[in-house]
């Protein structure tokens, strides 16, 4: 789990400052390319951080904090449209073909957690603590396989070997992982 996270949850109020200053600037474009208009934007931004705040116990870190957060924010953000009268028009309506770009890398973003998480699962079953916290470094937090030894104290074959297995235990129980795989790595 993100230490930030842990610090939040153990009262740590600085932390959660942190997490806000680092996330805002990309949850507030995100939003402003949804919906357009800035009072609206200011708002569904800070509805997306008090959602955050209220959940973050129920963050398992079995992705990345940020994706969780646009996760989070695309939720309020169909929240908002929904609860729109569809006769509003104006820039609420307008999007360009740049906002599908942003949109599609948020929705890549979404699925890829989704398939670390079902993964995760699938390890549980099959796969020691330690070698499930390697392949979440490697695939959730797209560390370096150099990285993830001088991390848990292992040589960098010794990782592979973990993270080959891990991925065989995978492929029976989900024949397509290694293609899903693939994808999640895309999204970086």
């Amino acid at each position: 789990m993100n230490a930030q996270v842990q610090r939040v949850l153990a009262g740590d109020q600085a932390a959660f400052s942190e997490i806000y200053e680092a996330y805002v600037p990309r949850v507030k474009g995100y939003i402003m390319k949804r919906v357009g208009d800035y009072a609206e934007t200011e708002d569904l931004t800070q509805e997306t951080f008090v959602q955050l705040y209220r959940s973050l116990e129920s963050f398992e870190g079995r992705s990345n904090l940020l994706t969780w957060t646009f996760g989070i924010a695309h939720n309020v953000c169909s929240r908002h449209f929904r609860n729109c009268s569809r006769w509003m028009i104006g820039s609420r309506n307008a999007r360009s073909l740049e906002d599908q770009a942003v949109e599609a890398w948020i929705e890549q973003s979404i699925d890829a957690a989704r398939v670390l998480a079902r993964c995760d699962k699938k390890l549980e079953k099959s796969r020691p603590p330690a070698h499930r916290q390697i392949f979440q470094l490697r695939y959730g937090d797209r560390q370096s396989i150099r990285s993830i030894a001088e991390n848990v104290g292992k040589s960098k074959d010794a990782v592979k070997v973990s993270l080959r297995r891990s991925r065989n235990a995978l492929l029976k129980a989900i024949p397509d992982v290694e293609e899903m795989l693939k994808d999640v790595h895309r999204v970086a």
